[in-house]
């Protein structure tokens, strides 16, 4: 009982300050009886044996207990083990921790076990106790150490701490500081005097250019600032004086007694007064009547002169406030907005990244909260496309560059609630994008929905040797995170992890709705849900907690998320489904799904599910049509037939109904594949994760019967659906929901596939015929409508192929991918780049219904092709539609593969195409072109719709002879190439034979082959499927394979009809269609034509080929001034390589082909680098003598080898030492012979003073040349005219002709020239 009266009362909120000084009196007085605890010095007499507290921290364990969980310990139930030294090299502090250890200097060795503690000297504590400043009365009470040491800091008094040593004692290095000091006064006296002598013995103009030469050896930046410093301070000068203390002999640095006094200390902290503090001082308050001047300067505002001492810096680092808005450096920031803190930077309100990476390794859980918040908005605004024109660097990039995902697992093993939480956030923030999750639910209304795009890291360095793959194997977390984060994540135990938050931490709704978001986002890769499926407990938790079979009404406001059926639950069961058919079939089996679906779907009363009502059917019903097209769980379907079709028709909710009718839709193939098997009862196999036992689940058989049915209630509701869209459209195009019409005519699209491949024919009421006729006139009246105009209008501005400027898109890694659903119109203002880069729902749905359309019509031409025909011409020929395409086909833009959304359109486009050749339309040439420049543009989701347009529409005859005019129709090389048609067909079929496999399963999921699907993952990939040169790519295939063989082995027996096939193509598009290449540039054909020749020894010898590649050189030459080799060119390391491979292959085998020596000759044109033209005149010199060439057999004009003239002196001397040797001669080699007679002559007799060596020397050597016509023409060398008419370019006889007459040759030598010429005569 005495123990508890010494406690006070704590103070209450409340209470005001009455009270507190109530509270502290009553303190004081009991202060004076004995007090609560004692201080002892270790050491200083014997010490107590440690005592044990009875009672240990158990706070995990009691914990549980009241929960009632135990859990068992596993692999990832405890936090990880990261070294925190990883994290800090990645992201280092700012710090002035080097600068201080620079000052000081290493501790004294001493001879005994252990140093002696410092102690204060004896003087400091018998000092008495002076009356504080500021203060009214003294206090009688002695003054702590502490204090007293402030007292005499203020002083200007600074005190030395001895520490005895057996060694060397500091005093004696004092005593020696002290004599230093004296000689070091008196050496700046002598000095200073020194100075001054010089000073006044000089003149003003040169004391003013010492002070010039002073300035210029300093920066200008420190001399501003020592002048700022000696006008703003008062001390004049500083003396060092020897204390007078024998005792404490510590030096003292002090002032001159007429100065100011100050003291010279490690920081210079401003002084702060009464008044600049934000309260009133009171003497009632305890310890507060000292002002300590360090931890007080933070509350006076910040001088303007200290805020601009640093100046303006060329690049600022973004600091963000904790909504994740990047804060304006130029715009005030009030202290009360909490943005303003102590950091390298303290005028600067908000947060760096690295000051944040700072907060989050806190051990302070409220600062951890607050920086994982922070960067959970700057992640989530980076990735919407927020910062796109705010800042230069990503900001996702440079995270994951800085090892944020090591830094969030170790968050997420936290043990307070609070701080997993907001880890948690910050890695749905990470790893999840809402845009692509609303973007993918819009496609799910098509046939398309029940696809899930697999995200896969794009490895940017794959290994190609043995050794690599094994070191890739072996690789640690750490390097795989930099490949792929959610690989790494695998590593680093993350999914139990999560698993023991959602059973053990049981956090409430909004954390489990993000980690099943996460796990959702995960899914979207084979591997991942294949060890997801081995973790264990995890899906249990799942189905039992989240999609419970029996649970209680939601309520409205209900925070817990365990025991109630979570939309993101189910959208998480669906992605486990699509990534396998043996994993939908284990979901079945062992985890309930398709009961719990039925118990959701089958529901008569929505209260009991809350708000989430309309989502959860919505992903109970996508679930199930994800089921249905692997043939599972159509049973199901004949028990709750009656309660579908009920609902179909009283449902108002246009999200349901349109899942509904998508369900329906995949029922119709599931039953068209039983029947076209016979009904033969099928199983799936699956294996026991645990047992390794093999169980069957048997697939029913869904009669066609059963569903035919089906098109009596849905055909109505289509027939209502387009009757709305025709009358309001037009009027509500902007807030439209084009959802539930593209279901409906997916449905009846499906119904006549599928209808007319059934043996029997079932009697309904609404018969294909009557369907067919009504098609007609609703065609018809679709075509002439209004709606169907501004429909077309809204798809052109809303087109993601269109845009040439390109789309907004949401920031990513290679290590981290997504769709980028984020196409917004490139009109866009900077300034709203941030606000709203959302994907208007209506831009997808526009797309898939003219898709759904021309599927529709596409699917009754076979039926009535008399009526349907007439269409199809109308709606290609449609102005619009016209117009879309000529747009389309006219955008080089082919940068679109990262956005799945892209493949949307090529797919629409695609059956566009297909359906012009199905046709007899009059704009094939339209439709051509459009399917050249789609071949491009397809991504990996368009790989079954590019081997249709290759296959069909691209290589079609009919198309190619409708761009032939008179003069190419009497071309031979032009008709043989079309002849030719067939085989280059397959040659470039060929190319997507090494995808054979992902073909064909892109073939059954997109026609939804029930029998053959084995999952539902698209794989989505970040490069286009054929680069923009691709008819080039079959070239660049053999010469690839060329180079990876030996000398002596043989080319492969197809090589030269592979390689006639490519040049026919490239022909044909250069002859017929060149703006279709026109984004090729002409240096890279030229390269892509030149690996030809290299390919075998005698190919380019056949009269085909040299056709074939004169008719290319004279289609590159056409566009001559556009040639630059020293461009990169894709594909190739350095053209400088390939063009000596290729003057060396030249030079073995040419024999003096005109065309070969033509593709020579086009990299020495002065307009290109003079390394090539040192290349041959130096290094290959031998390659001259078999250019037979004469300057009428050139393609180009003879001027491109002549001017601008030489100016390197190095292919100079090699020009006239290959013309003086005689390796090139006037009539065995005109061309050469010219342009090095011409670049001679002119570099011999240009005064401009460069290089008058070599030039003495040229001339010379032309003087004493023996051939009198080479030492005339070098000598008397005027100009070149070419006259006569050009000869064919395939004759390989020397046809030069006079080439003397075309030489131009002075009669008498210019003054200047003569007087050279004398000189060295």
């Amino acid at each position: 009982m005495e123990s508890n009266q010494m406690f006070v009362r704590r103070p209450k909120i409340g209470e005001a300050d009455d009270d507190l000084l109530a509270f502290q009196e009553e303190f004081l007085k009991q202060a004076s009886g004995a007090p609560s605890a004692k201080v002892s010095r270790v050491g200083d007499g014997p010490q107590p044996a440690p005592v044990t507290p009875e009672v240990s921290s158990q706070t995990d364990e009691v914990k549980d207990k009241l929960m009632g969980v135990t859990p068992q310990p596993e692999q990832g139930d405890q936090p990880m083990d990261v070294s925190t030294q990883v994290m800090q090299s990645q992201v280092v502090e700012k710090s002035n921790v080097s600068a201080f250890l620079r000052s000081v200097s290493p501790p004294s060795k001493f001879t005994q076990g252990f140093p002696v503690a410092p102690r204060l000297p004896p003087e400091l504590l018998s000092a008495p106790a002076d009356p504080l400043p500021d203060s009214k009365a003294a206090r009688p009470k002695k003054r702590s150490l502490f204090m007293q040491q402030m007292m005499l800091k203020n002083k200007g008094v600074k005190t030395v701490i001895n520490t005895p040593s057996a060694s060397t004692s500091l005093s004696t290095i004092e005593h020696q500081t002290v004599s230093t000091t004296n000689e070091l006064q008196q050496m700046m006296v002598e000095i200073s005097k020194e100075n001054e002598e010089k000073i006044s013995n000089m003149s003003h103009e040169e004391i003013i250019e010492q002070q010039k030469k002073l300035a210029a050896m300093f920066d200008t930046s420190l001399l501003e600032k020592l002048k700022n410093r000696k006008k703003g301070s008062g001390i004049s000068s500083v003396s060092f004086e020897p204390t007078t203390d024998s005792n404490n002999p510590a030096p003292v640095i002090t002032e001159n007694s007429e100065k100011p006094v100050a003291t010279i200390q490690k920081d210079i902290v401003d002084p702060i007064s009464s008044s600049d503090l934000p309260f009133k001082l009171d003497d009632k308050w305890l310890h507060m009547d000292q002002l300590e001047h360090e931890k007080l300067r933070w509350l006076k505002p910040l001088d303007e002169h200290k805020k601009n001492k640093k100046g303006i810096k060329e690049k600022l680092s973004a600091r963000f406030d904790f909504t994740g808005e990047v804060v304006n450096p130029e715009e005030p920031v009030g202290a009360a907005s909490g943005l303003h803190h102590h950091g390298d930077e303290p005028e600067a309100a908000g947060y760096t990244l690295e000051e944040l990476y700072i907060l989050v390794r806190s051990l302070n859980a409220a600062q951890k909260v607050l920086a994982l918040a922070t960067l959970s908005n700057v992640l989530r605004k980076a990735k919407s496309g927020h910062y796109l024109y705010l800042l230069n660097n990503s900001i996702v990039n440079s995270l994951l560059q800085a090892d944020i995902v090591l830094l969030l697992r170790y968050a997420l093993d936290e043990k307070s609630e609070l701080v997993v939480a907001a880890a948690v956030n910050a890695w749905h923030s990470l790893l999840c994008q809402q845009q692509d999750t609303k973007s993918l639910e819009l496609l799910s209304c098509s046939m398309t929905g029940h696809l899930v795009p697999e995200l896969v890291a794009v490895d940017v360095s794959p290994p190609t040797t043995e050794e690599e793959i094994i070191e890739r194997e072996e690789e640690q977390y750490l390097e795989v995170l930099k490949r792929d984060v959610i690989s790494g994540l695998l590593l680093m135990d993350f999914l139990p992890r999560l698993r023991y938050i959602l059973e053990v931490i049981r956090p409430q709704l909004v954390v489990c709705s993000q980690i099943l978001d996460i796990l959702c986002r995960m899914m979207t890769s084979s591997e991942t849900s294949y060890k997801l499926s081995r973790t264990p407990r995890l899906l249990n938790v799942v189905f039992e907690e989240f999609l419970p079979m029996s649970f209680t009404p939601v309520a409205e406001n209900d925070e817990c998320g365990h025991g109630k059926p979570l939309v993101e639950a189910m959208r998480f069961a669906r992605c486990l489904c699509a990534s396998g058919r043996t994993m939908a079939v284990d979901l079945i089996a062992r985890h309930g799904l398709m009961e719990r679906i039925v118990r959701y779907v089958s529901s008569t009363d929505p209260s009991e599910f809350g708000i989430v009502y309309s989502k959860l059917m919505v992903e109970s019903l996508l679930t199930w049509r994800t089921l249905v097209l692997y043939g599972l769980g159509c049973e199901h379907y004949i028990i709750l037939r009656p309660s579908l079709i009920t609902r179909l028709q009283v449902e108002t909710d246009t999200s349901i109904i349109v899942s509904l009718v998508c369900l329906l839709t995949s029922l119709l193939g599931a039953a068209d594949a039983t029947a076209s098997t016979d009904k033969r009862k099928k199983t799936v196999h699956f294996s026991d994760s645990t047992t390794g036992e093999s169980a069957e689940a048997p697939s029913p058989a869904l009669d066609w019967t059963q569903v035919s049915g089906l098109i009596d209630s849905v055909y109505s509701m289509a027939m209502k659906s387009v009757q709305n869209f025709l009358e309001s459209y037009s009027e509500h195009h902007s807030t439209y929901d084009l959802s539930i019409l593209i279901s409906l005519l997916d449905f009846v699209h499906s119904y006549l596939t599928h209808a007319r491949l059934q043996p029997v024919h079932v009697e309904c009421f609404v018969t294909p015929q009557a369907i067919l006729s009504d098609m007609v006139k609703i065609f018809r009246q679709l075509l002439t409508s209004t709606a169907f105009s501004k429909l077309l209008i809204n798809i052109r501005q809303s087109s993601i192929l269109l845009n040439e400027s390109g789309y907004l898109t949401s920031e990513s890694s290679n290590s981290l991918p997504s769709l980028h659903s984020l196409p917004k119109p490139a009109n866009i203002d900077k300034a709203e780049a941030g606000e709203s880069t959302q994907l208007k729902p209506q831009a997808i749905h526009l797309l898939l219904s003219l898709q759904t359309l021309i599927r529709l019509l596409r699917s009754t031409l076979s039926l009535n092709p008399t009526e349907i025909q007439p269409l199809c011409v109308d709606l290609i020929g449609h102005n619009e539609v016209m117009t879309y395409m000529r747009r389309v086909s006219q955008t080089q833009q082919t940068n679109n593969s990262t956005n799945y959304f892209a493949s949307v359109e090529c797919s629409l486009l695609v059956d566009l195409c297909q359906l012009g050749v199905a046709v007899p339309t009059p704009h094939l040439k339209e439709l051509h072109r459009l399917s050249l420049s789609l071949v491009p543009k397809c991504t990996g989701a368009n790989l079954s719709e590019l081997h249709d347009l290759l296959s069909r529409v691209v290589f079609s005859p009919i198309m190619f002879r409708s761009h032939l005019t008179e003069s190419s129709r009497s071309d031979h090389v032009t008709q043989e190439c079309v002849m030719s048609l067939p085989s280059i067909s397959n040659t470039y079929i060929s190319l997507l034979l090494p995808l054979g496999e992902q073909l064909q399963h892109s073939r059954n999921i997109l026609s939804r082959n029930t029998e053959k699907t084995s999952k539902m993952l698209l794989r989505h990939s970040h490069t286009d499927m054929l680069p923009l040169d691709w008819p080039y790519l079959p070239i660049m295939h053999l010469y690839q394979t060329s180079s990876d063989r030996s000398v002596d082995s043989q080319p492969p027996p197809d090589t030269c009809q592979l390689l006639k096939n490519s040049l026919q193509l490239v022909n044909l598009l250069e002859t017929l269609l060149p703006d279709v290449t026109k984004a090729i540039s002409v240096h890279a054909k030229v390269a892509r034509v030149m690996c030809s020749f290299l390919l075998d020894d005698g190919l380019f010898h056949e009269p085909d080929m040299q056709r074939l590649l004169t008719s290319l050189l004279l289609s590159c030459c056409c566009h001559i001034d556009r040639i630059d080799f020293s461009q990169p060119v894709p594909g190739l390391q350095a053209f400088a390589d390939l063009y000596m491979a290729f003057l060396d292959h030249f030079e073995a085998t040419s024999f003096g082909s005109s065309v070969f020596s033509q593709y020579v000759l086009l990299p020495m044109m002065q307009q290109q680098s003079v390394e090539y033209r040192k290349l041959v005149w130096t290094e290959h010199a031998l390659t001259l003598r078999s250019v037979f060439l004469s300057p009428n057999q050139l393609m180009f004009p003879m001027e491109k080898l002549l001017y601008p003239e030489e100016v390197n002196a190095a292919i100079i001397t090699g020009m006239s030492a290959n013309l003086l040797s005689g390796l090139i001669t006037l009539t065995r080699n005109p061309v050469l012979y010219v342009a090095a007679v011409h670049h001679v002559n002119r570099f011999m007799f240009t005064t401009d003073g460069r290089d008058a060596d070599v030039k003495l020397s040229l001339l010379k050597s032309a003087h004493l040349c023996t051939v009198e016509s080479l030492k005339n023409h070098l000598i008397f060398y005027k100009e070149y005219k070419m006259s006569g008419s050009s000869v064919d370019v395939n004759d390989d006889t020397n046809s030069s002709g006079d080439i003397n007459a075309d030489i131009v040759c002075y009669t008498k030598l210019p003054i200047q020239r003569c007087n050279l010429l004398k000189s060295v005569t």
